[in-house]
């Protein structure tokens, strides 16, 4: 057997010796030498210069799914944070309210009364002393500032807040009263000087209030003097229509100089 060389690689032809037949079937070790290795250099431009190697196509499909999975991954992770976050501030949002309303439920000693627009935290049987300085300050301007044209409107609303007892003497005392305002057509504005309220811790107050009275017939002023309002209140249950959850137990009216004179007596009653 001899071999040959075509180009630069070394061929084989498996010649036999004289007097032997060559086959006709084509050699196997031709099928593994192509163009190029057999050194043709157009073969070798050809191959070079060719766009298949450039194809994208025929890259493994593990390659494109991998990068979609990651790209997949990244993006769930993002939208599970802005979750996570959104989540917190709910749940803050919300113990927050709840904390509040436990805070308020936990104020059992409220009262809502009528003419006051918010709750007011108070102990049992009492309001603030600024509830009761308002409505002794409405009291008093009922009682005082009157005239021909309000006086019976104002007496019949103050009456309405007094104890069953005390309303039947207000409105006998004050009837006669009504009738000397409307046929002398009188006036009276009265201007708060003083104002002291006293508690016993169950209720009940006492008001004394120093005031001062402008009294007028018609446009003319006939005279100011100074007076002492004293009343006694006890706190009630608020009632539809009523403004106040005050009641007035006692009422009294006199001149400062009446008001000392009294006080002196009973100062006196106590020394012995």
């Amino acid at each position: 057997m001899s071999h040959e060389h075509i180009g630069e690689v070394p061929i084989f032809t498996g010649r036999k010796k004289s007097g032997e037949e060559e086959s006709s079937e084509p050699k196997v070790w031709k099928r593994f030498l192509g163009p190029i290795e057999r050194g043709f250099t157009k073969a070798r431009l050809a191959a070079a210069g060719s766009n298949e190697a450039l194809n994208l196509a025929g890259l493994p499909e593990y390659v494109s799914y991998r990068a979609s999975l990651i790209r997949e991954k990244i993006m769930m992770q993002h939208v599970s944070w802005i979750l996570l976050v959104l989540l917190v501030a709910v749940f803050a949002q919300s113990r927050w309210e709840i904390n509040r309303l436990q805070e308020r439920l936990r104020t059992k000693e409220f009262i809502l009364a009528p003419g006051v627009t918010d709750y007011l935290p108070v102990a049992p049987g009492t309001v603030p002393d600024s509830y009761v300085q308002h409505a002794v300050s409405d009291f008093v301007d009922a009682i005082g500032n009157v005239n021909p044209t309000n006086i019976a409107e104002r007496y019949t609303q103050l009456a309405g807040v007094m104890s069953p007892s005390l309303q039947v003497q207000f409105n006998s005392e004050g009837s006669d009263w009504i009738e000397r305002v409307l046929g002398d057509n009188i006036s009276e504005i009265t201007t708060i000087l003083e104002k002291r309220i006293e508690s016993n811790n169950a209720g009940t107050y006492k008001a004394t209030v120093k005031a001062r009275v402008e009294t007028f017939i018609g446009s003319e002023s006939i005279g100011i003097r100074t007076e002492v309002i004293e009343m006694g209140l006890a706190l009630v249950p608020p009632e539809l229509g009523k403004r106040w959850c005050l009641q007035i137990t006692a009422l009294s009216r006199k001149s400062d100089d009446a008001h000392k004179a009294s006080r002196n007596l009973e100062g006196a009653k106590h020394e012995k």
